[in-house]
């Protein structure tokens, strides 16, 4: 025993303990690093050789594993300049359309004279059967205008008027064939270039705050203000503008160019597009077209010290989901707990207390406009970088390249979300009487990854919440839910249903040149000026999304190249789309005449690609 007491006595020495201690010291430290290590990977992480995640909310999964194709791929491919034969030949029509101030004047008139004729359109417009007159007073005029202005086009060209006012202009190609023979490969298939008539109201309130009066079309030199400046008679005119230079020049297209007007795109295009949609598919077929390239999209930006060029691939979704109530009303003095506006209330506060998940995923091209921003960017945050680049092969990338785009702004934030905005709220008649009926309009885009159900079904949960906690009936998509109680019942139902558009393939002959003209006149004839800005720096060409829809959603059976892009130097924001003060930097103006003038010579030197 003493001999044991002693051993026990021995174990318990100072410097033992301090081996102890030491030891123990460094197993604590290495476990705490550990635990530090993964905290800070749930941000930052490498994938583990298997490791598979489902997005939020989408249905997609994806595997991370090491052998992935993926990893080899290339991210943010540029491709070479694109330019026609004439650009080397005699390039001094397109030098002309950039550089010579007799030109820019002569065009800036034309534009100003197209924004001075007022063609506002409202939601609660009649249909063009309805009422002919009210829709010929306010479109006949500027149909006149254009007449007036491309004599070259008007007399020469093919003009088809569509519902009455839709636009379609057709220059035949040499190339394009008996379209009775429509869809086959061997011909050369049309190209449709769009744009709309149409602008949105002036609020009368709000005349005291603009530069200069929207209807003047004023151009002082550097800018050209007014409504429809920047969406987009300016495209509209800036296309007759390319044709009758074209026509002029003496090209003679193999491959059909056809340009569509539209003059309701700010209604939805019902009246319009819609119909040339239908005529165009009667005329050619399904799959006819080589590429459809309407308005959209960001002809130039400037983000993370990066210059962009960004044509619209893909489109978001947008439903309005209208939620109304029935109550029994009455008098104000004896009140329930609720009135219908309370409830429809706590309805809009839980919705916008729910917002859509983010989702972040090669399906969409704003997850490839990133990756292009991270590739080239000299000034993004290296971890941010990382994340952006294996975001398709790290859930711990993915989740947070989201949380970085969440939150830098509400532009990206909605690139990779659905959209929710509470737009319109009507009910009730006076004071002291208790509403019987009350309606909230809930406007949603719809992210890539989602669709309309998923969006209504989204809404549907919360209402469907509030209704069984206040006693309600609910009606949806009018199917019986809950039945109607004394208290009333919610009815629901969902209008303007768009899913997200398909996809335009970013890879192919189609884009390469797309791509490669947009990088030529850019860096090769725009920016050439050593005083400019952006002098002597690469742009790089991304595929991107516009958070709003365009008229190309009537054209999707036509062809699957379909890009929204207008050249310019502005983004709509900042030439105040919709807005007081709308305006373009000419200079814009003149580049989607040169890039069109070169565009639709060099396609005209190509065969169909799939």
């Amino acid at each position: 025993m003493n001999n044991l007491l002693r051993k026990s006595e021995s174990l318990q020495t100072p410097t033992t303990w301090r081996r102890v201690s030491k030891a123990g010291g460094i197993g604590l430290f290495v476990i705490g690093t550990f635990i530090a290590w993964l905290i800070y990977y749930d941000i930052y992480a490498l994938p583990g050789p298997f490791d598979t995640f489902r997005y939020p909310h989408s249905g997609l999964a994806f595997s991370c594993s090491s052998s992935s194709s993926s990893l080899t791929a290339p991210v943010c491919q540029q491709y070479e300049y694109a330019f026609p034969k004439s650009y080397r030949e005699n390039n001094s029509t397109v030098l002309n359309i950039l550089f010579d101030p007799v030109f820019r004047d002569q065009s800036a008139k034309k534009l100003s004279g197209a924004v001075q004729i007022a063609t506002d359109v409202y939601d609660d417009d009649p249909t063009v059967d309805a009422d002919p007159q009210y829709w010929k007073v306010k479109f006949g005029p500027f149909y006149n205008y254009l007449r007036k202005t491309f004599p070259i086009v008007f007399e020469n060209l093919q003009v088809e008027i569509i519902n009455s006012h839709g636009i379609v202009i057709t220059w035949e190609g040499s190339g394009s064939g008996d379209h009775d023979t429509r869809g086959s490969n061997e011909l050369l298939k049309p190209i449709l270039l769009m744009a709309h008539q149409d602008v949105v109201p002036i609020q009368q309130s709000t005349l005291n705050q603009w530069t200069h009066p929207p209807y003047d079309g004023v151009y002082d030199g550097d800018r050209l203000w007014g409504r429809g400046s920047s969406d987009c008679k300016n495209l509209l005119i800036g296309l007759l503008e390319t044709v009758e230079e074209l026509y002029k020049f003496g090209f003679q297209p193999k491959r059909s160019i056809i340009l569509a007007f539209g003059f309701d795109e700010e209604l939805g295009g019902e009246r319009g597009a819609r119909y040339i949609a239908k005529h165009l598919t009667a005329k050619y077929g399904n799959d006819s077209f080589y590429a459809v390239v309407d308005e959209g999209g960001q002809s130039i930006a400037y983000e993370n010290d990066v210059l962009l060029a960004l044509p619209g691939t893909g489109e978001k979704g947008m439903t309005d989901v209208i939620v109304g109530l029935h109550t029994p009303g009455g008098h104000s003095s004896v009140p329930p707990d609720h009135t219908a506006i309370g409830l429809v209330s706590k309805v809009i506060d839980a919705l916008e207390e729910d917002p859509f998940d983010p989702i972040f995923t090669p399906k969409n091209p704003t997850f490839h406009e990133y990756q292009c921003i991270a590739q080239y960017s000299p000034s993004l945050n290296k971890h941010i970088k990382w994340d952006l680049l294996h975001a398709d092969k790290s859930k711990n990338s993915n989740k947070a390249a989201r949380n970085w785009l969440y939150r830098k702004s509400l532009l990206s934030r909605y690139l990779i979300t659905s959209t929710q905005a509470i737009d319109v709220i009507s009910g009730g008649v006076k004071s002291n009487a208790l509403p019987e009926y009350v309606e909230a309009v809930v406007n949603h885009r719809i992210a890539i990854e989602s669709s309309v159900d998923a969006t209504y079904n989204h809404d549907l949960a919360h209402i469907r919440r509030i209704a069984k906690k206040y006693n309600l009936g609910l009606e949806s998509e009018n199917k019986t839910i809950y039945a109607a109680t004394s208290n009333g019942k919610f009815t629901v139902r969902k209008t303007s249903e768009l899913e997200p558009a398909p996809t335009t393939p970013t890879t192919g002959r189609v884009w390469e040149l797309f791509s490669g003209n947009i990088r030529h006149v850019y860096e090769q004839l725009a920016f050439t000026d050593p005083n400019s800005e952006y002098h002597g720096k690469r742009v790089i060409v991304a595929p991107g999304i516009a958070t709003g829809n365009t008229d190309t959603k009537y054209y999707w059976n036509l062809t699957k190249n379909i890009f929204r892009y207008r050249p310019g130097l502005m983004t709509s924001v900042e030439s105040h789309a919709h807005g007081v003060d709308e305006h373009i930097l000419f200079d814009s103006h003149l580049q989607i005449i040169a890039f069109y003038f070169e565009y639709l010579q060099l396609i005209n030197e190509t065969e169909n690609f799939d």
